[in-house]
């Protein structure tokens, strides 16, 4: 006789949380129990447990159910070689899993774990969206000086009048050609909506890029000592090389950065733990009220919510800019800064149901697959999701 299936993927879960340390009291009560029930369950849960056994049921389950389930998600989403993978790797616990195989979640191995001479077998697919969420792409929201607005969106292609500038919009990019300044600085503001981004060249020949959710406001044409811009959101900037003119981001009333000519970019959300600005190339100083940081390629200043600046050393600065080169690049990542990332490029909400496990996340999954695909790939961690209309619900 066949083993009830929901009840032994619960017991599956239940017995990897207990083998990784994250079981709630409720939950090590709910494995007691169940644990108990029978003397086929103790044994079982026995040899399950026994290190030697552990070690030879995974390391079959890795060779057979990762490569079938990489091999099944490759087909269905990249038909062709010619094609970049979606995804490459995520890692929790120590240990490594393919994102793309969305069929071996944790289920699928407490199941096969559970009933010997079985191998593992395809489970239901978890994500079974209501409602699915295209990725996000080029639109923003241009604000001219006199308060008016442009729409701009990939099939863009236009001219943009206004007194003092000349602009340009072709697809996802804006470009201002430089002109004389006026005797007053005139202003516009550059908006991206959830799910939207775009790239601007400004007037001295500077390129930014704008993440999801984001502003940059500008000058239509640089004057005076400096060059000054104010940022919300996220942005990646490369500047163009001007000593005797210094590049200034305004990221708060109490925090900037300064270049001379410079890669970097900057992560300055309100709901993230605090601004982060990453060197790529150049120097930048980095100032958050009286305190002042100076960069050297590959590290990132971190300034948490009371001004203070920390330095980190040789970060993984293709992290700081996967967005930027289309990937979400997660490393070592909790749950809630995925969740983020997600919220923002979907255009959704999230909502936590239950005590979800923790996870770190480790890899590169890509930002031009839907809401559904890109869930499928995080599920291998054991971790559930359903989107119900604009929401993401993610649950043990």
């Amino acid at each position: 006789m066949e083993p009830d299936q929901p009840l032994m993927q619960r017991a599956a879960y239940l017995v990897l949380g207990y083998l990784r340390g994250e079981l709630s009291a409720q939950e090590r009560e709910e494995l007691d129990a169940w644990v108990a029930a029978s003397p086929g369950n103790r044994a079982f849960f026995e040899s399950l447990t026994a290190d030697a056994s552990l070690h030879d049921k995974l390391a079959a389950y890795a060779v057979t159910d990762e490569e079938q389930g990489w091999r099944r998600f490759a087909e269905k989403h990249f038909p062709t070689e010619q094609v970049k993978p979606a995804a490459r790797t995520l890692r929790f616990g120590g240990r490594w899993w393919l994102a793309a195989a969305v069929v071996a979640g944790l289920a699928a191995v407490g199941t096969w774990m559970l009933m010997p001479g079985k191998q593992p077998q395809q489970p239901p697919v978890a994500v079974q969206p209501v409602n699915d969420a295209l990725p996000g792409g080029n639109k923003a929201t241009l604000t001219l000086a006199d308060g008016s607005t442009v729409s701009l969106d990939s099939a863009g292609n236009q001219v943009i009048a206004q007194q003092g500038a000349a602009i340009k919009q072709t697809g996802g990019l804006l470009v201002y050609q430089s002109q004389e300044a006026g005797a007053m600085p005139v202003f516009n503001t550059l908006r991206t909506p959830r799910g939207g981004q775009f790239r601007i060249t400004l007037p001295d020949g500077s390129a930014v890029w704008l993440n999801a959710e984001s502003s940059l406001r500008f000058p239509v044409a640089f004057s005076g000592a400096e060059r000054r811009v104010e940022m919300t959101g996220e942005a990646y900037f490369e500047i163009k090389q001007d000593a005797a003119h210094p590049f200034r981001v305004q990221v708060t009333p109490q925090t900037e950065v300064t270049v001379l000519g410079t890669h970097f970019n900057v992560n300055a959300y309100t709901n993230e733990p605090g601004i982060s600005a990453t060197l790529l190339e150049g120097a930048v100083q980095v100032k958050a009220g009286n305190d002042s940081r100076r960069l050297s390629p590959g590290q990132q200043a971190r300034v948490n919510r009371s001004g203070q600046i920390t330095v980190l050393r040789n970060v993984d600065t293709e992290e700081a800019v996967g967005w930027k080169n289309e990937i979400f690049y997660f490393r070592d990542a909790d749950i809630q800064s995925v969740m983020r990332q997600l919220e923002r490029w979907y255009d959704v909400e999230v909502e936590y149901r239950g005590q979800i496990p923790s996870r770190r996340f480790q890899g590169e999954i890509q930002r031009n697959l839907k809401l559904s695909d890109v869930l499928e790939g995080l599920r291998s961690t054991g971790i559930g999701f359903n989107i119900e209309g604009k929401k993401i619900v993610v649950m043990p």
